[in-house]
């Protein structure tokens, strides 16, 4: 293996190492040309701090030819001519750097590396150990300085445009013009920038940056730039030390053709535009219903409907589903949204949310109103007759509304939460013979076998009246009774007073009278206490029936006649 190929190989593996520091080659003295026999160092500079076990190689033409920071030729020949590269331990190569030695009685020389907008100085350079005279420099053939014996072209803030085209002459030994030509090895001071929008492509909802990218030369990093960006040519961001734009939450409107201008030693460079396209990564969602009309009972399946940008994977959807504006199930993977056997409560404005999982832009739907429709009303229970009494017969009727034909519904009856009766065809509940047990909270249930739908009636309050035709009969004999104690007792009280106040009679005067006939008294007084039973207890009885009355008769003491009864009282039909 040749070593030139070898030095080639080695330069190679370098490169791809991808170290992070690369290392610029200078001269001394700063020119890209030299005449033979003159004397140029070459260094190897690597931004600092620099290890205090940096080794340094040296490679022309892809040849290693030195170990050390710095080469040295003296006297040089034009075998010196050449590429020159250099490269430090952990380093990357640095970039080739061209020395030409030249043989010749006048050459132009310029610095080794010129940046645009630099001051720059050019020089008219004759042989050494000759003597130079008159120079003239040329640009495009057109005479710009004329100098006596100044070598020395000063060119201020050059751009690329001017720089090439320069010539110069000078008299060598006062009699003999010779010529060199030059142009200038210019670098860029950053390279024309590029406009990056991340990320890439974009959706709405992204929190999106666009970068201003360009590149600083390495022979200058203190190099200060300013950036700023335009949307369809209207300035969004001043210049300024950042080379980043951006907006949150990306919208629609936000699409439009970018491009930025990076500033720096008063040179301005423009970017291309650059389309950027903000893009829906979802349709507007739209709530679908699968069937077209539910009953209750029946099983209910919306679908939260859109469409994918092709620009993303088809994941990173998820899904919400509402009610009346409650949310009814949470955001998840599933488009669907299922109701199991529906009831009329499930009626109501449904709508459904769509979301992206990375930027979180939610899009609502319309609201789409569904109505359960119901196979039957609530029952309604209720009792025949309205007041029962012991002894009679009680029926309860579960009664209910069939709004949809050919449904079958069965039934089933409940006292205070206890079952009574079984779920079957029959609507009534009835007790032949009520009794006082019978009393009690009752309510029905009514179930469609076919959906499982069970609807359940308000309670009923069931009183069962006791049998009164006892206490009709009862009550004014207990009436009468009551009324003859009294009666009774009224009398002996008065018996008693009476008694209590009757004087001895004294002899009267025979033939003396001594009260007229207006003064003579009853000798007996009656009186009859009348017992009268009310007119609603006993039907078919009249007031004249006299068996309960009582006759009372008390004799006057005054009165002379029968001295042989007793002076108190007479009782009669008691």
């Amino acid at each position: 293996m040749s070593p030139k190929f070898s030095a080639l190989l080695i330069l190679i593996i370098l490169e791809k190492a991808g170290s992070s520091v690369t290392p610029v080659v200078t001269f001394n003295p700063n020119w890209d040309k030299i005449f033979t026999t003159e004397s140029l160092t070459m260094t190897c500079n690597v931004r600092s701090p620099i290890p205090a076990d940096m080794r340094y190689t040296w490679y022309k033409d892809n040849n290693q030819i030195h170990r050390g920071q710095s080469f040295v030729i003296e006297r040089a020949t034009t075998y010196n001519s050449g590429n020159y590269r250099c490269k430090g331990t952990n380093t990357e190569i640095s970039d080739s750097v061209r020395l030409d030695v030249i043989y010749d009685w006048v050459i132009l020389q310029s610095p080794l590396y010129i940046h645009e907008g630099d001051d720059v100085t050019l020089r008219c350079h004759h042989y050494p150990t000759y003597s130079g005279g008159q120079t003239i420099f040329y640009k495009d053939k057109t005479v710009i300085r004329h100098w006596e014996s100044d070598p020395k072209l000063h060119i201020y803030n050059i751009n690329l445009a001017g720089s090439k085209g320069y010539k110069c002459t000078k008299n060598i030994q006062n009699y003999s013009e010779y010529s060199g030509e030059a142009s200038i090895p210019m670098k860029e001071l950053f390279t024309t920038p590029e406009i990056k929008v991340t990320p890439f492509p974009v959706m709405e909802g992204d929190n999106v940056t666009v970068t201003c990218h360009t590149n600083v030369s390495l022979y200058r990093p203190e190099t200060e730039l300013q950036f700023s960006f335009y949307k369809a040519q209207q300035n969004v961001q001043r210049f300024g030390s950042s080379d980043q734009y951006g907006f949150q939450s990306a919208k629609l409107e936000n699409s439009g053709e970018y491009y930025c201008e990076v500033s720096g030693r008063m040179i301005v460079k423009r970017s291309k535009e650059l389309n950027i396209e903000i893009n829906e990564p979802f349709t507007q969602s739209e709530i679908i219903m699968t069937q077209n009309q539910t009953t209750e009972g029946d099983n209910m399946t919306l679908t939260c409907h859109t469409e994918r940008s092709k620009l993303i994977p088809d994941t990173g959807l998820e899904f919400a589903f509402y009610r009346d504006g409650q949310n009814v199930q949470e955001f998840s993977l599933s488009n669907q949204y299922e109701v199991q056997c529906t009831e009329t409560k499930h009626s109501g404005s449904y709508s459904c949310k769509v979301r992206s999982s990375t930027n979180k832009l939610t899009r609502s739907s319309k609201e789409l109103y569904i109505q359960i429709q119901e196979l039957f009303s609530k029952p309604v229970i209720e009792m025949i007759p309205v007041l029962v009494s012991e002894g009679n017969q009680m029926i309860l009727k579960c009664n209910t509304i069939v709004i949809r034909n050919n449904t079958e519904l069965q039934f089933a009856f409940y006292k205070n939460i206890q079952k009574i009766q079984e779920f079957n065809s029959s609507h009534q509940y009835v007790v032949p013979s009520a009794h006082l047990e019978d009393s009690g909270n009752y309510y029905c249930e009514v179930i469609h076998l076919t959906s499982n739908v069970k609807k359940k009636s308000e309670e009923l309050k069931v009183d069962i009246k006791g049998n009164t035709a006892l206490f009709i009969i009862l009550i004014p004999l207990a009436l009468g009774i009551l009324l003859l104690l009294v009666a009774i007792l009224v009398t002996l009280f008065i018996c008693r007073k009476r008694r209590s106040s009757v004087k001895p009679q004294e002899p009267t005067t025979e033939g003396f009278n001594t009260s007229s006939d207006f003064d003579v008294q009853p000798e007996i007084t009656y009186s009859i206490l009348a017992m009268f039973p009310m007119p609603h207890d006993v039907p078919g009885t009249t007031n004249e029936n006299h068996e309960n009355n009582v006759v009372y008769a008390a004799m006057n003491p005054k009165s002379r006649r029968q001295p042989d009864l007793d002076p108190d009282c007479i009782y009669q039909n008691i």
